[in-house]
């Protein structure tokens, strides 16, 4: 379609089958093309689970016009381009369609539509932070039972956001003795079978696991998720556990700490309670008196549960670059692994105290580790998965690469991994963080989603009904892999008090456009009226999150996210 007004044309491509088969998820082609730079819309053709016929004939009647479009599963419009570049924007879309489609989207046998329970429907969030999800299940003709506290956002049959779910089911969620018995319970008294559970919350994984072994639904052993879900239990099962040690009060690390042994201490170390989830209560000590300051505030942070944890972890700190490893696992074989570099946190500066938390600051995708740190990363990490019990699903593992031929260095104001200059003769050594059997968090899924082309919520819904056809199917990311450079950065507050502001991250961007360009979703944590704890507050919270890419690479990503950091602003009252 050309405008002679402007000289400039709109291309349109089919897309036709050449195979017969049935739809891994009605929305692929809308969700793995995504980002292409020449592409302005996506149409899909075909609904959830749907058989599709192949058209083979060439186009040379208006009958074979017709039977194309009735064949086609989708349809896509180019952005509006001169006659000139139309050429090749066409070979480029052809190129991309190669790379990102180039897995098995159609299968063989007939794929079904299915049922899942979903214990905890995102807490407070609401639809901003939780579409991703729905839409994966829309997509794969999965029916959502949500099972919540009363009240939740997703409760009123009336609302907007109704369509999210098949149904609602009003649990109690407190995590105690009885909850799996409840969780299943739920799911028994539903009108209609259920074909499998999941939860995306930590501290509700031991109790679906749990209620999943009661129901007979497809589920890694709950005892598994009890040893994940304890930091102590995990090291222990690693080969270098570096004289980590667990206690459960001042006195008993006393009891532990002989004279003599104190001295022999490997300054700095690492204190964190054996439960927990992020950054909360660890702290880096280096010296025995904050080693039993910072004892004393982690063995207190789990004492209000029903059975109290004062366990506590002690373990060496290690001074090397930080990775994010997701794994998607089925029967013990890795099908996708993608690792990010993790940034320095406060933390890990040098002259670093107690105080000093580890609250992420930034997130790169890929990492720029070499690929053999890299191999080691996956392979250590995929027998650390094994050693807890896992075979199958979606883990979001940490770890650190001791004796690592990079290390953070700035340059020209940009804080990146940059080669040692001093050389080292050891090779390098991954420690592992800890293995969490769950997707990483919203953003995280949502960028590799995006980069990549594999959706970790949908691979762990898929998990959840056992449905291995789709789940490797869907394991497959682009041929060149990722299609950009990003970032998660999160934004810190420097002061504490009432936000004045309404919007800091959305504001930055109305006031910047040249940067919202480059930016895919933001968010303020905290908004008008709330309170925002300083940095020396107990309380850790970041102010705002950036999604940011950047098709030319790392270096450019980098120099955008420190004019990020350089023109944030905040007012409080």
């Amino acid at each position: 379609m050309a405008d002679a007004a402007e000289g400039s044309v709109v291309a349109a491509k089919l897309l036709i089958p050449q195979k017969n088969g049935f739809i891994v998820r009605a929305d692929f082609l809308e969700r793995r093309l995504e980002g292409c730079e020449f592409i302005a819309e996506v149409f899909n053709f075909v609904s959830p689970c749907q058989e599709i016929k192949s058209y083979a004939s060439n186009a040379h009647t208006f009958q074979d016009f017709v039977g194309m479009f009735h064949s086609a599963i989708g349809g896509i419009i180019l952005k509006r381009l001169s006659k000139d570049s139309l050429q090749r924007a066409l070979s480029a879309v052809d190129d991309e369609l190669i790379n990102r489609l180039s897995f098995p989207w159609a299968l063989p046998d007939p794929v079904y539509r299915k049922r899942l329970a979903l214990v905890e429907g995102r807490r407070s969030t609401g639809y901003d932070l939780s579409k991703r999800i729905y839409e994966a299940a829309s997509g794969l003709g999965i029916d959502i039972v949500v099972l919540e506290m009363a009240g939740h956002w997703l409760e009123d049959d009336t609302s907007l956001f109704a369509h999210l779910r098949e149904s609602f089911i009003r649990v109690d969620l407190t995590v105690n003795d009885s909850f799996p018995e409840r969780i299943a319970a739920a799911v028994r008294s539903y009108d209609k079978p259920i074909d499998g559970i999941m939860t995306l919350s930590d501290g509700h994984l031991v109790g679906v696991a749990k209620a999943a072994e009661l129901l007979g639904m497809p589920t890694c052993s709950a005892r598994s998720f009890v040893l994940s879900s304890d930091k102590y239990e995990t090291r222990i099962l690693e080969s270098n556990t570096d004289q980590a040690f667990r206690v459960a009060s001042v006195k008993e690390l006393n009891e532990k700490l002989s004279a003599g042994f104190k001295q022999q201490l490997p300054y700095p170390l690492i204190v964190k309670p054996c439960l927990g989830c992020g950054s909360d209560c660890v702290a880096k000590v280096t010296n025995y008196t904050e080693l039993v300051q910072a004892v004393e505030k982690a063995s207190a942070r789990n004492n209000e549960l029903q059975h109290p944890n004062f366990n506590v972890v002690i373990e060496s700190y290690i001074d090397g670059p930080e990775v994010d490893a997701n794994l998607v696992l089925w029967n013990g074989k890795v099908l996708f692994c993608e690792i990010c570099d993790d940034f320095p946190c406060a933390g890990d500066s040098a002259g670093a105290t107690a105080q000093d938390n580890f609250l992420e600051t930034q997130m790169v995708y890929p990492s720029s580790l070499p690929s053999k740190e890299l191999s080691a990363i996956e392979s250590s990490i995929h027998q650390s998965i094994l050693r807890l019990g896992f075979r199958s699903g979606v883990f979001h593992c940490e770890a650190r690469v001791r004796y690592s031929s990079m290390k953070y260095e700035a340059a020209n104001d940009i804080v990146d991994l940059r080669p040692q200059r001093e050389l080292h003769f050891l090779d390098p050594e991954v420690f592992l963080i800890e293995i969490n059997a769950r997707v990483p968090g919203y953003h995280c899924t949502a960028v590799a989603q995006l980069a990549y082309g594999v959706d970790y919520f949908a691979q762990q819904m898929l998990f959840a009904v056992h449905d291995e056809a789709r789940f490797t199917a869907l394991a497959n990311g682009f041929l060149r892999g990722p299609q950009h450079t990003s970032t998660i950065l999160d934004i810190c507050p420097d002061r504490g008090g009432i936000m004045k502001s309404d919007d800091p991250a959305r504001e930055l961007l109305q006031n910047n456009p040249e940067i919202a360009v480059n930016v895919i979703e933001c968010r303020s944590w905290i908004r008008k009226g709330e309170i925002v704890p300083g940095p020396d507050s107990k309380l850790l919270c970041w102010l705002a999150t950036y999604w940011v890419v950047s098709k030319i690479g790392r270096k450019d990503l980098l120099k955008q996210c420190a004019e990020i950091r350089k023109r944030f602003h905040y007012e409080l009252e």
